[in-house]
């Protein structure tokens, strides 16, 4: 099927879907419910048979529209044949994992929709179809929030997304309309007719254009300082919907930045503006989230952390690909970008999709615990998405973090300018790796206090053991993304790497083959030296045949070694006798007691006093019946320094306004005739 094929099924395959339902939905909700469950699940499976459509797609294909309408262009986005695997992959997991729930219909309701637009969405990488299909899932995202729970928390976050995209949505009509540059024949053909106008445009006119683009799509993408609905809206989600906003919609929303920034081709200002805001979107998120409480919000958090990593790969592959174009950094940078978008899909999928479980419970990490005992299947596969995303050998998460440091610690070339620009990324480096060392402490204790130590909800329901087993399949098979980005990875990235060829300046390998045909490493990454050679090769990152003991991974590796070695003869010279029993997560080897835990608050406080000039800290003591406790309370600067004063703006521009509008006609005749007095003085000053 080609791509007009594929549009056409996609609108027939939203209208049969939601016109059968409601139609079983007024007989009866049980069938209404089954009948979208199927459609979301074909429709999960034609994404992934969309895939070969969008990996063998040729020349764009022109969609003619009645006048006035521009005609419109289909085709593939970049990445776009791995999207829509990712995508079915997802979509299926989330029938899975709601089909035991009767109360999750409306879930199906919002998600249908988005599974459409997100089938069209993969065909508009060429022209003004980007903007309608973007407008569309931003529109029923809005509604994804705002019809799974009645609450003002819900509507006010549902708000601040719909605001936010739309304003993202202008920014993207405006750059779109300059790099048409008012040639009528740009609405006709796509990207490849702004081609001659965009080579006209200076680097100042296009670094706008694609801060415009950026503005766009950062704010799915929770781009700093863009990512304030992602704390408010994601907690309030059901878990299956955070886990597509958040693992899904990022990914597709860089994909289209890639598809504007392979025609604009902006220069170095727009990748240093990427890559800060990216540095600042990791650092701060992963600060946020450490100290967060509430059992989604940390992992929202943690999402705009990963994104801040990603974010910042997209401004090192920009810089370094025009730095010095020759140079295997930049390759290894959309390396990273990619794997670290594919393994994020699926482990926070995990992680959101299991905290609707972990939520019968308790919202807050301090009234949780204990749940592997009840729970230990779910358990285990949320430990592996932790693993995953905490950067752990050997899922992707480590290799899209490692291969992000190795492209800022990777020197860019002899001359001075390339090595002033080395320095400053490797300032920017140093926040990077503060963040991932941040980040993993926030899912380790995001997964110790949820399910190590003894559960601290008081009488919990014995009944609520693990969940169903469709259920447990939906959290166990996403974990096929972190795989294909950790040991699968010699395998993907010639195969991204493939895909993106027009993007990379560099056909150097980051991985060879080494396993298979070793002869076929030629000259890989150096970082000073070779790191592990390989078999008749010169140099190697991942997968060698050949250890060197001096090799740092080795050295690692023996340091590990001998520490469990320790630990086990310790463990055997004592043998027989007894062994002080401690309760995991408790304040010492005293009998457990709400005194003695050791709290989710209280494992954040050195980082908490460390960074208190960053969290704005303000520490008040109470003194109540001999007992002295303190309570911090914790400045959101960016929702303080920027979203406040905007909306008291919009406040004042409100009580203006009202004043304006008293309903008196007498007002609205002077009014007119002050518009009048204005237009006439205007036409006399323009006459003479």
């Amino acid at each position: 099927m080609n791509a007009l094929g594929w549009c056409a099924a996609w609108l027939g395959f939203l209208f049969v879907a939601l016109i059968g339902a409601g139609f079983l939905d007024w007989l009866t909700r049980k069938g209404a419910r089954t009948w979208l469950a199927a459609w979301m699940a074909g429709g999960g499976l034609a994404l992934v048979l969309m895939a070969k459509s969008l990996a063998s797609h040729g020349r764009p294909v022109p969609i003619s529209l009645p006048m006035p309408w521009p005609s419109l262009v289909l085709a593939s986005l970049p990445l776009g044949s791995l999207w829509a695997v990712v995508a079915g992959l997802l979509f299926l997991m989330c029938v899975l994992i709601t089909w035991s729930d009767p109360r999750q219909r409306r879930i199906l309701y919002a998600l249908l929709p988005l599974e459409a637009g997100v089938g069209i969405y993969l065909w508009s990488g060429d022209g003004l179809l980007l903007l309608l299909t973007w407008e569309f899932i931003s529109a029923v995202s809005y509604l994804g929030i705002v019809t799974s729970r009645r609450s003002r928390v819900v509507w006010h976050a549902g708000w601040a997304l719909l605001a936010l995209s739309e304003l993202g949505g202008m920014a993207l009509l405006v750059a779109l309309v300059w790099l048409m540059g008012g040639h009528a024949t740009a609405l006709h053909d796509g990207f490849s007719a702004m081609a001659s106008h965009i080579s006209s445009l200076g680097n100042v006119a296009k670094t706008t254009i694609m801060v415009l683009v950026l503005v766009a799509f950062g704010v799915k993408a929770g781009l700093f300082p863009l990512l304030i609905w992602m704390p408010m809206a994601e907690p309030q989600a059901p878990g299956v919907v955070a886990g597509i906003f958040s693992g899904l919609l990022t990914a597709l929303a860089l994909s289209g930045i890639l598809a504007l920034d392979g025609v604009v081709h902006a220069g170095l200002t727009w990748g240093l503006i990427v890559l800060s805001l990216g540095v600042l979107g990791a650092v701060s998120s992963s600060l946020y989230g450490i100290l967060s409480r509430h059992v989604k919000q940390v992992l929202a958090y943690s999402t705009l952390e990963v994104l801040g990593l990603a974010f910042s790969a997209l401004g090192l592959w920009t810089i370094e690909s025009l730095v010095n174009p020759h140079n295997v950094a930049a390759t290894m940078a959309m390396d990273a970008l990619v794997i670290l978008l594919v393994s994020h899909a699926g482990a926070k999928f995990v992680l959101f999709g299991s905290s609707d479980y972990i939520e019968q419970f308790g919202h807050t990490l301090d009234r949780l615990g204990g749940l592997v005992h009840r729970a230990p299947k779910t358990a285990m596969y949320t430990l592996g998405a932790v693993i995953a995303l905490a950067g752990i050998p050997p899922l992707g998460g480590f290799v899209g973090e490692w291969l992000l440091l190795e492209a800022v610690i990777k020197p860019l070339g002899h001359a001075g300018d390339h090595a002033a620009m080395h320095l400053a990324l490797m300032v920017a480096g140093a926040m990077l790796a503060l963040a991932t060392a941040l980040g993993a402490t926030l899912y380790l204790r995001w997964y110790a206090f949820s399910f190590l130590g003894r559960m601290h909800q008081r009488n919990p329901d014995p009944a609520i053991g693990e969940p169903p087993w469709l259920m447990r399949v939906g959290l166990a098979l996403p974990w096929a993304l972190p795989l294909i980005g950790g040991p699968g990875v010699v395998w993907f990235l010639p195969w991204v790497n493939a895909v993106l060829a027009t993007f990379l300046s560099t056909p150097t390998r980051v991985i060879a083959p080494t396993l298979g045909d070793p002869k076929s490493a030629l000259a890989l990454v150096k970082i000073g030296a070779n790191l592990i050679p390989a078999p008749h090769a010169r140099g190697t990152v991942f997968y060698p045949q050949a250890f060197l003991v001096g090799d740092p991974y080795v050295l690692l590796m023996m340091g590990l070694f001998f520490l469990a070695a320790i630990s086990l003869l310790r463990r055997w010279a004592r043998r027989g006798h007894p062994v002080r029993l401690v309760e995991p997560w408790t304040g010492g080897a005293e009998r457990y007691s709400d005194k003695t835990s050791y709290s989710a608050e209280g494992f954040v406080q050195p980082l908490r006093l460390a960074f208190q000039r960053f969290y704005g800290l303000k520490r008040d003591r109470y003194d109540t019946k001999g007992a002295r406790f303190y309570r911090h309370t914790i400045v959101f600067r960016v929702e303080q320094g920027l979203y406040l004063p905007i909306m008291r703006a919009g406040e004042a521009i409100g009580w203006w306004l009202r004043k304006l509008q008293s309903g008196q006609l007498t007002q609205y005749v002077a009014y007119l005739l002050v518009a009048l007095v204005i237009a006439l003085v205007m036409a006399l000053s323009v006459r003479g």
